[in-house]
């Protein structure tokens, strides 16, 4: 259906992000709006409902249509909807909530077909199955595959009931346009609604990597470095996952910005930063600390195994040819993480050894 939609409709639809981890950040992303807007519609629709049960329907509903109208409102519509309410606020239950909140417009419009086909005079009735439609798509904070889905159910219902309860087929007539035109009106509500959703979602990835990126070596910039080790100390007290900080800083980069100019010093920290990108592991996370020194947190690790780790990335650098430059070795500090520690504790520790690796000599790994 978005295949014949893309052919007709001016701009671009909305589709499932082609990278599955950016794809799973926009659904969690998108999750906390949605459970508010399922929670307060839900609990509103429930309510008016019920108000529906005040309203005297006593002109156009025999006796025995209006008990069942009461019933059906009453004890079958407005406690799923309630019920629906309560759920969307527990994040563990979203999934459950989502197929629960499709599949209750197909039972209320089972409902409305059963009642609508015990009435002479159903067009009083009928604006509840138009608005239903409109509601899946707009109002019920449904993802747009469920709503299409429930709608699709929905309509039909109302299609064939009304072909059976309806005597003149120009009413019937009438009747499916404007079941068309909630249709097709919700859908394109939907898919706009989608799609701008999704675009707000990318402006904020967009702004947020600008934020936390340093723009000259493309590499996470120091402000993102209180944000990872945050998460990796909070993970390293809850599951014991020990991990190791690196500081890493280009001998003498002074001299090569002296004797090759600053644009040549630029070149360099490009081409160390991507051979570090290239060298450290899928997990672990590469930041420019400020001038010429680069922070690696190094996930799952011990004092051999992290020691290891920094020799392969000191030769790394050593063994790359930097054209103009020549040959750049780098000093490295690393420490490990441990239960008393502080962020700020953890990253003078590490500073402190660099300076003693450049203390004896520059070009050595020095652990504490």
């Amino acid at each position: 259906m978005q295949k014949i939609l893309q052919y007709i409709l001016p701009f671009e639809l909305p589709r499932t992000f082609s990278d599955n981890t950016f794809n799973e950040r926009y659904e969690e992303w998108d999750k906390p709006s949605r459970q508010v807007q399922i929670s307060v519609i839900s609990c509103l629709t429930a309510l008016l409902y019920i108000a529906f049960t005040f309203i005297d329907t006593s002109s156009w509903a025999p006796e025995h249509v209006q008990l069942l109208m009461l019933k059906s409102h009453l004890l079958i519509i407005a406690p799923m909807m309630l019920g629906i309410s309560f759920l969307a606020y527990k994040r563990r239950f979203y999934n459950i909530v989502m197929l629960l909140l499709a599949i209750s417009p197909v039972i209320a419009m089972l409902s409305h077909a059963y009642i609508a086909s015990m009435l002479n005079n159903s067009p009083p009735f009928l604006a509840e199955g138009y608005l239903c439609v409109f509601w899946i798509f707009i109002v019920s904070g449904m993802t747009f595959k469920f709503a299409l889905i429930s709608a699709t159910l929905s309509s039909i219902i109302l299609l064939i009931s009304g072909y059976y309860f309806m005597n003149l087929a120009g009413i019937y007539a009438i009747h499916a346009f404007w079941v068309f035109c909630s249709f097709s009106f919700g859908c394109l509500g939907a898919l706009i609604f989608d799609r701008s959703r999704k675009a707000v979602f990318v402006a904020q990835q967009k702004l947020h990597r600008l934020a936390i990126t340093d723009p000259l070596t493309g590499v996470f910039n120091r402000n993102h470095l209180d944000n990872v080790l945050s998460q990796e100390v909070g993970r390293c007290r809850r599951y014991n996952q020990i991990f190791g900080l690196l500081i890493i800083d280009i001998d003498k980069f002074k001299s090569v910005n002296d004797t090759f100019g600053h644009a040549a010093g630029d070149q360099v920290l490009q081409q160390t930063a991507q051979v570090l990108s290239q060298s450290i592991r899928e997990n672990d996370t590469l930041i420019r600390w400020g001038g010429e020194e680069f922070v690696v947190i190094a996930l799952e690790v011990d004092k051999s195994s992290l020691i290891c780790f920094c020799e392969k990335l000191r030769k790394k650098i050593e063994g790359e040819d930097y054209a103009t430059v020549g040959k750049i070795t780098v000093s490295i500090g690393a420490t490990l993480f441990r239960e008393s520690d502080s962020k700020e504790a953890l990253i003078s520790r590490a500073d402190k050894v660099l300076y003693e690796a450049k203390e004896k000599g520059r070009n050595i790994t020095v652990y504490t």
